[in-house]
């Protein structure tokens, strides 16, 4: 090592360039790890080498506060609930963590605020609390009687006291996409993909008018689902329609649309523009019919008698379905007829289901077309298993063989058509791309 240092110093007396040279290179040795030449012992030469003092002046960068002191931030806690029948001003902002008997003495009293547990329950409450517990801020969110609007009740905390205030603003409307494979029935699936109850009651009406009644999707079908939602501040407050639907069995494929005309009212249509509603009616059974609407010789009594509907001979147990969407009117016993079912539709128009041998709805319900009411049977005045079906206008049977097959005669205006091509190209898209939201599989 000192016959490497020894001629190094003598040239880098003689040599200033060399010096500041070669003394950069010892300098990038050392900054590279090379740490034999940071221990290595300088030759007696080398302490002639000169030395440089440099002496600098360092100004400490400012602080804003001591380096050992954070600054102090106040807890926020953040919660939210939904309004309920027993609640209390009390109660409510105890299950939202609230502590606060200011705070609930406001809301007793504070004539805007009393309007948070006036009405519907079912309104969102969401709150800002501090670390003891105290109301800082309270919103509340709910929607109009209109559809359109929501109301706002907003409380505050500040310097003295609480403040509240009202405001109404108009609801944001935006699109849910959803999707299903099914393995065991649609309404099974729907409720599985978490669809609204408003929404699975739509989709199950909707396929039951573009198939038929054999046509029920079973394991292994899918289904895709475009319906609105109503927002506020960024809150689901209500769920729309269904906007849209496709349904898949085997290698058939339904698309499906809500469309409205200018002027008249909004229904479902084909993405080819062919309403779903073409056929307002459909036979409760897909069978051949037994007996026809008009006179005939009564197979019990033997005498000409007028048959106010139509038979079907099936086999006892066979599913009775609605033929419209309605309201049950009758549920029960009927003299001649046994288990009976009266459902009431619009246009002053009626159904009737005789003989069955089960009853699967009550009086009042709401039912869709397609939905089951009931299985076919011997009850009341009958010679085999079998439904007696009847249809009936301003309380007048009608012969339901030729009326469940008019046609609805509703079709796109030309007016309408270029609006409709658009909306249908938009639905194919929303269709598209659902599965790739949400896809549920329904054991």
């Amino acid at each position: 090592m000192r016959r490497f240092f020894s001629p190094l110093s003598s040239a880098l007396n003689d040599n200033p360039h060399h010096r500041r040279l070669t003394i950069g290179l010892v300098v990038l040795l050392l900054a590279s790890g090379v740490t034999a030449y940071s221990i290595a012992p300088l030759s007696p030469a080398d302490s002639t080498l000169p030395v440089r003092q440099l002496i600098e002046a360092v100004t400490p960068t400012a602080t804003t506060a001591p380096i050992d002191q954070e600054a102090v931030v106040p807890m926020v806690l953040y919660r939210s609930e939904f309004t309920r029948t027993s609640d209390s001003a009390n109660t409510l902002l105890q299950r939202l963590g609230v502590s606060d008997n200011a705070a609930t003495k406001f809301l007793v009293n504070d004539k805007a605020s009393r309007t948070l547990l006036a009405g519907t329950p079912g309104k969102f409450v969401s709150i800002e609390a501090d670390g003891q517990q105290r109301l800082l801020r309270l919103k509340a969110l709910w929607p109009n009687a209109d559809g359109v609007q929501f109301s706002r009740l907003v409380v505050e905390r500040g310097a003295n006291g609480y403040t509240s205030r009202v405001e109404m603003e108009q609801l944001q409307s935006s699109v849910r996409l959803a999707s299903a494979t099914v393995r065991n029935s649609l309404n099974a699936a729907a409720a599985q993909a978490k669809l609204p109850g408003t929404i699975a009651t739509q989709l199950v009406s909707v396929y039951s008018r573009v198939a038929d009644f054999r046509d029920v999707l079973r394991a292994g079908d899918s289904f895709r689902v475009v319906y609105e939602i109503l927002e506020a501040d960024g809150e689901v407050l209500r769920v729309g329609k269904l906007l849209g639907a496709e349904f898949v069995k085997k290698d058939r494929r339904y698309q499906v649309m809500w469309f409205e005309q200018a002027g008249q009212k909004g229904g479902f249509y084909t993405l080819d523009g062919q309403s779903i509603d073409r056929k307002a009616m459909k036979l409760p059974l897909d069978a051949s019919v037994s007996s026809d609407y008009g006179m005939r010789i009564h197979p019990v009594f033997g005498k000409p008698k007028t048959h106010e509907g139509i038979d079907f001979a099936v086999a006892s147990g066979t599913p009775i379905r609605s033929a419209a969407d309605g309201i049950v009117s009758f549920a029960g016993w009927q003299k001649g007829y046994g288990k009976f079912v009266l459902v009431k539709h619009r246009d002053q128009k009626a159904t009737a289901y005789a003989h069955l041998s089960r009853i699967q709805v009550r009086k009042g319900q709401r039912v869709v077309l397609g939905e089951l009411l009931g299985s076919v049977g011997q009850t009341g005045t009958a010679t085999g298993p079998n439904l007696h079906f009847e249809y009936l206008v301003k309380d007048r049977p009608q012969d339901p063989d030729n009326i469940a097959r008019q046609p609805a005669d509703i079709s796109i205006s030309s007016t309408n058509s270029s609006e409709f091509k658009r909306m249908a190209l938009a639905m194919r898209r929303h269709l598209e791309v659902a599965p790739l939201v949400a896809m549920t599989t329904v054991e």
